[in-house]
């Protein structure tokens, strides 16, 4: 994703979003903002676009009524015609045009992005740095606990210097945004460093919205299971590419603990930390090695982790992302190809089949509630609902009865309707059922 601003006197623009890939062949909007760095004002202006060094599309003049556009103001534009390209990289200018306009050098935004005919659904990681003492972090925690339940957003939150900074490769990892303050949050890692490291978390949801509006080239999928015995976390994380990138390319599986009890300035009682980092499984550096700077198409790249859960932290309530990163400059030039998500199931045994348990949820077709029967089992459960590609849209922890019965409400969780599978995981064992998500008639 980008987001520039290229300075002239008078005129430059700022707001130009992109996505770093895009679906081919799709009309994209190009919107942005005609900005006056210095006096006189702007009352008329057109922008213009080109692709790969084609031919310009140029709008319309806009007039602008009085005062105008004058220092430091600005005023939105929506470029009548759409983008459209073929799969491969390109390039994109767009450049502003005014008639008082006395530097014309700094005029046009460059832009770098890749269109896919094959695409995954995109999952954008935001990175957000807390402390208990923080006076803005209660606004700012509620905040990400917004974005948390949006299914195309993954929030994962490093606690650097208070008592909830367990994580030593967290902190070491965090450390290389160089960061000083707090709150802050860094989306997608600051690819093309087009997105400041910034203290305003109102900025973080619509920052995460235009990249949600692009595409991934990679499908990440995730499994896991946690031996409640033994308290050892087993995660499977695998890539498969829709288009070739060039790496070299790095997972890792961010592990995360919410219901996290905690003091905090400023705050209410009872205040309560989420996606709290507990650790990183591929390390401060991710791992390397499984994905090949020339990933194949179509091939499946897997690491398993293993992850001994400390005696300190809550099993039902740990939770996974997944990453897959590209780094070709190093630290300082990597970014997120994409994510996944879901919680940490625990099971009693680690190898506890699908058939061991019987699962009936109904009504189905449902619309915002379902009647779950487990006959023979009662007592805690954890059910999630799924995508077809895998993605978590849905955990909750239930307590079945007496009759192995419990009721989800999921009104207030903004599911999209479509096919999803439910699975429960019980202390003798798992089932799943296929459900399909209706409007209320």
């Amino acid at each position: 994703m980008v987001q520039v601003a290229s300075h002239a006197q008078n005129a430059y623009l700022s707001n130009i979003s992109i996505p770093r890939y895009v679906r081919a062949n799709s009309g994209i909007e190009i919107t942005g903002r005609c900005r006056n760095l210095s006096s006189p004002a702007i009352f008329a202006f057109s922008v213009s676009w080109r692709l790969d060094g084609g031919p310009l599309q140029t709008m319309p003049n806009i007039g602008v009524g009085a005062p105008g556009i004058t220092t430091g103001n600005f005023m939105p534009f929506t470029h009548p015609v759409l983008l459209n390209a073929s799969q491969g990289p390109h390039i994109l200018e767009v450049i502003v045009n005014t008639l008082t306009d006395t530097d014309p050098s700094n005029n046009t935004i460059t832009i770098n992005f890749t269109a896919l005919n094959s695409w995954a659904d995109k999952v954008v990681l935001l990175e957000a740095r807390t402390e208990t003492w923080c006076p803005q972090c209660p606004p700012s925690n509620t905040e990400t606990d917004l974005l948390m339940d949006n299914t195309g957003f993954a929030v994962a939150k490093f606690h650097m210097s208070d008592a909830l900074n367990a994580c030593t490769e967290c902190i070491t990892y965090y450390q290389q945004h160089n960061i000083n303050y707090t709150p802050a949050g860094v989306v997608e890692m600051g690819e093309y460093g087009s997105l400041p490291i910034t203290p305003d978390h109102f900025s973080w949801g619509p920052a995460m919205t235009a990249r949600a509006a692009g595409v991934s080239p990679v499908e990440l999928t995730m499994t896991s299971a946690v031996n409640q015995t033994t308290r050892v976390l087993t995660v499977t994380l695998n890539a498969e590419f829709t288009y070739a990138v060039t790496g070299p390319h790095q997972l890792n599986v961010y592990v995360l603990e919410d219901n996290v009890p905690g003091p905090q300035q400023n705050a209410p009682a009872n205040y309560i930390h989420n996606k709290v980092m507990r650790a990183m499984l591929g390390g401060v550096s991710g791992t390397t090695g499984v994905v090949p700077n020339s990933p194949m198409v179509g091939t499946s790249y897997t690491r398993t982790y293993t992850y001994t859960v400390p005696a300190g932290f809550n099993i039902a309530n740990l939770q996974l992302i997944g990453v897959i990163e590209n780094s070709p400059g190093g630290f300082s030039n990597r970014y997120s190809l994409n994510c996944v998500k879901r919680s940490a199931t625990g099971v009693g045994i680690n190898d506890l089949s699908l058939a061991n348990i019987t699962l009936h949820a109904y009504p189905n077709p449902f619309v915002d509630e379902l009647r779950i029967e487990v006959p023979g089992v009662s007592g805690a459960a954890s059910v999630e609902l799924f995508t077809l590609d895998g993605r978590t849209a849905f955990q909750r922890n239930l307590t079945l009865g007496q009759q192995g019965t419990g009721l989800l409400d999921m009104g207030g969780d903004h599911l999209v309707n479509g096919a999803y599978l439910l699975r429960i995981s019980t202390t003798k064992g798992r089932a799943e059922q296929r459900l399909m998500k209706v409007d209320r008639p």
